[in-house]
């Protein structure tokens, strides 16, 4: 079973419209409504290619009882909520001029220390009824603890175990910490070339930059490292074994949530023993296949295998 743990979940709202004009009037048909938040699409992703998977993390308010409703309708997966104070955040995406897109973010609940860890014991609980096999931390937390997320995780080993994978998908100072830590480092984390560049005041544009890059002590320790390059694929540090990734072109509807669908499809794949170069290529077909829909984590697991046979992965 996977785990997925979203600290701010959020209501998305996608609209579509050829040209977008800012200060102006926009008029749009009605918006691609889904939840949102990355660790509900990875973990969405995960189910919809058949891990089972549980749901975690806070909702709160009037929104976080619609983004219950919606997720219960899903019925891909196990839910186990806590209640936050305040309301759950909504997302707005605008997708517009030759697949340009603008988002609009809410900050969301924000979530004390004492919550995160009353979270976490719920996870040892479940854990003793039906082990986990993989825990999936993603997205952002509105907290006043840079360290939360480090913290998570000396838990999750002190407590759960040394030796379960736990997934990061997280950034800027939270992700920090964790790649500072002298202690215990994820098993996984996908920053873009982007980020990056922000972790090492850098400033990296190409694949074999971020080859290099990755060599910095900060990334020791850890399993696998996908840095997401858009169009032009992903590069991947395996332990000490780096892989250049190349996808082909396709038709984009959205391409919010693809990360996710990619880390949702790479889980999935560890789960079930896929080989490498294999589970490379699955989580990689995940974040296309994502693109092609309106809805956030969503695939076609179809159109997921077809992708896989036109995806390289090269050691390199």
């Amino acid at each position: 079973m996977i785990v997925t743990i979203t600290m701010n979940p959020s209501m998305d709202f996608a609209y579509f419209i050829d040209h977008f004009t800012l200060g102006g009037m926009n008029r749009f048909q009605t918006p691609t409504k889904s939840v949102g938040g990355k660790g509900v699409n990875a973990g969405r992703t995960a189910a919809m290619s058949g891990s089972k998977v549980l749901l975690t993390g806070f909702l709160g308010g009037d929104f976080g009882t619609l983004v219950n409703k919606y997720l219960q309708q899903e019925n891909l997966f196990e839910l186990d909520m806590l209640q936050a104070d305040g309301e759950t955040r909504n997302a707005i995406t605008i997708m517009h001029d030759d697949n340009t897109h603008t988002e609009i973010v809410e900050s969301g609940p924000k979530i004390s220390d004492n919550e995160a860890f009353q979270l976490l014991e719920k996870v040892v609980h479940r854990n003793e009824q039906e082990p986990v096999d993989l825990i999936c931390i993603s997205g952002s937390v509105n907290s006043d603890n840079q360290q939360l997320y480090l913290e998570m995780l000396t838990y999750i080993r002190e407590k759960i175990g040394k030796h379960i994978p736990v997934f990061m998908d997280v950034s800027g100072e939270q992700l920090k910490a964790l790649l500072k830590s002298t202690s215990y480092k994820p098993n996984f984390i996908k920053p873009n070339v982007h980020e990056l560049g922000e972790i090492l005041n850098k400033n990296i544009l190409t694949k074999e930059q971020a080859r290099r890059e990755l060599n910095h002590p900060y990334f020791e320790g850890i399993d696998y490292i996908m840095i997401s390059c858009g169009s032009e694929g992903a590069l991947c540090k395996a332990k000490d074994s780096f892989y250049d990734i190349t996808i082909p072109k396709i038709n984009i509807t959205n391409t919010t949530g693809s990360g996710d669908a990619s880390v949702g499809g790479f889980a999935h794949a560890i789960e079930k023993n896929y080989k490498l170069e294999e589970a490379l290529k699955y989580s990689m077909a995940c974040g296309m296949s994502n693109a092609q829909h309106g809805e956030v984590g969503v695939i076609d697991v179809d159109h997921v295998k077809q992708f896989v046979q036109d995806i390289q992965v090269q050691a390199i």
